[in-house]
């Protein structure tokens, strides 16, 4: 019978040979991540410092090649969703998708279920911990939960994933909200009477308003307005040469999306451009860096109802976020050209989920041009009462 085969990532006995005066040799079998066994050695001034030398070069080569697969059963939930984030950083995701991934880790997984082991997550560790949030978060947290044991189960330390066994997080069916015209016009002008007001402590953005203007001119995520560039602009000329802008949509040169500006968008930067902020960036922060889209999104929840008295606003804008913006956008432009145009403002694939999750259906297209032509004709009835015609 052979000698048994070595786990992978371990070694066998390490043996000590003197080669010449003061200078000896540790020598041991180790396993590779790739199935192979081999000799490593190493020299020291004596047989246990040879040995020592030995030792730590076999854990440094173990924890190198273990990189990869050093997800097990015993890992902590907390430790997997570090590995989780860091291959989603690899996959080439958009900053605010990350970003959104690692609050969700940091503010509710971490916390509430970080140190049970992988071995431990069960379906039912999993459905109690979903269970104690609510609405999107509890919908990001099992989506989260998903891919980290997703990637457990690729490493071999789970045989199957458990989170596809819980209940799905139902949100319910949301009808899609836009502002119309007269609304947008106040919350329009309550932005602008913030940043005008000041607040006595940190002067307030006086560029928010302009920033407002081209989420409503180009229907873009405030992470996709947020990060452009004065290189991502195309001012236009006359004629055939529209103003236009390139978000991008991730960190692939291949998900960069052209938006034809409308003309108070241009206006809107072009007042941008008179700051003359230092740097690339068109609404950089105050240390010149890309803003917090969090920080932009606390400024509107507070600009939203501003009335600059006090007194309770009228109509409440609570409900307004800069996604309800786009969303402002899709129904204007399904209104006006069809949702197949409001998908492609939006970027949409297909108008399926611009349907869906964008365009406000509540109020009917403008066709009394249309139902003009059926208005009553003065004294006929054919055979029914049109009442008196005047």
């Amino acid at each position: 019978m052979g000698r048994p085969t070595l786990p992978l990532g371990t070694w066998g006995k390490i043996t000590r040979t003197q080669v010449s005066d003061g200078r000896w040799r540790a020598r041991a079998r180790y396993r590779d991540y790739d199935g192979h066994t081999r000799v490593v050695e190493r020299y020291g001034a004596s047989g246990a410092k040879a040995e020592r030398t030995l030792i730590e070069a076999l854990k440094t080569r173990s924890k190198v090649r273990a990189a990869d697969a050093d997800i097990t059963r015993d890992t902590r939930l907390a430790d997997l969703a570090q590995a989780w984030l860091q291959v989603r950083e690899k996959d080439g995701l958009a900053q605010a998708t990350l970003d959104l991934y690692a609050q969700t880790v940091n503010v509710h997984i971490t916390p509430g279920i970080g140190q049970v082991m992988v071995g431990e997550a069960t379906v039912g560790v999993c459905e109690r911990f979903v269970s104690t949030k609510t609405g999107t978060v509890a919908k990001r947290c099992r989506m989260v939960l998903t891919g980290m044991m997703q990637l457990a189960a690729q490493h071999d330390a789970v045989d199957r994933n458990p989170v596809r066994e819980t209940t799905a997080v139902n949100l319910g069916k949301k009808t899609p909200k836009a502002l119309d015209t007269a609304t947008l016009a106040v919350y329009r002008h309550r932005v602008a009477a913030w940043c005008a007001a000041g607040s006595g402590g940190r002067p307030r953005d006086t560029d928010l308003p302009d920033l407002v203007e081209v989420l409503i001119g180009t229907g873009a995520r405030i992470n996709e307005v947020l990060p452009i560039e004065w290189a991502d602009l195309h001012w236009g000329g006359d004629g055939d040469d529209p103003a236009t802008l390139v978000l991008h949509r991730s960190k692939s040169p291949e998900d960069e999306f052209v938006v034809v500006l409308p003309d108070f968008a241009v206006k809107a930067l072009r007042r941008q451009r008179k700051r003359k902020h230092p740097g690339a960036l068109v609404f950089p922060s105050h240390s010149l860096t890309v803003r917090a889209s969090r920080n932009v999104n606390r400024q509107l929840r507070e600009a939203r109802n501003f009335t600059g008295d006090g007194t309770k606003a009228n109509p409440d804008l609570s409900w307004v976020t800069p996604h309800t913006l786009r969303r402002t956008v899709a129904t204007v432009v399904a209104e006006a050209l069809g949702d197949e145009a409001a998908a492609g403002q939006l970027g949409h694939s297909s108008p399926t989920v611009t349907r869906k999750h964008y365009i406000d259906r509540r109020w009917a297209s403008d066709v009394t041009g249309v139902l003009d032509g059926l208005a009553p004709v003065r004294g006929v009835s054919g055979g029914f009462s049109v009442g008196e015609l005047s």
